[in-house]
Formats: structure tokens, sequence, C-alpha cells
């Protein structure tokens, strides 16, 4: 039974040891904080977040009935 509670008394601090050693990389890294008014960061060649009502060639409209169109209809429909 002793043995038992060594190794659970090790394995307790190997783990705080661990979490412990991720707190300190991430306290004394870089900050990447951004401040967004001001500052914006770059964004991706394959951002796609441009919520549009498309067309097909036609120009039929391509309605999913996402209901994303709200979000950028100025008459508020």
């Amino acid at each position: 039974m002793g043995s038992m509670k060594e190794i659970f008394n090790s394995l307790l601090l190997r783990e705080l040891f661990k979490g412990m050693s991720v707190t300190g990389r991430y306290m004394f890294a870089r900050k990447i904080t951004v401040q967004y008014p001001e500052e914006k960061t770059p964004q991706s060649f394959r951002f796609r977040g441009l919520h549009a009502l498309r067309r097909y060639p036609n120009g039929e409209e391509r309605c999913i009935a996402c209901k994303l169109c709200e979000a950028v209809c100025p008459a508020l429909a």
C-alpha cells in the first residue's frame, strides 16, 4: 500500500510540474494581443467571410435558406 501512495504522489507532482511549465512558457512568451480597431490582423488569402446573396450566371439566385443575407441586408429584410 505504501508503494501505491508513492506512485500516486509522484504522478501528481509530475502533472503539477507539467502544468506549471505550460503556464510559464505562455507567461514569458511574446504577447499576441491585437488592439482591434486600430490594428487589423492580416487575413488569409483563403478568407471566405463575405456574406452575400450569390447568383447563377443566368441571373437566378443561389439561395439555400441559410439566412446569412439577413446580416448584410441594408433594408433589414
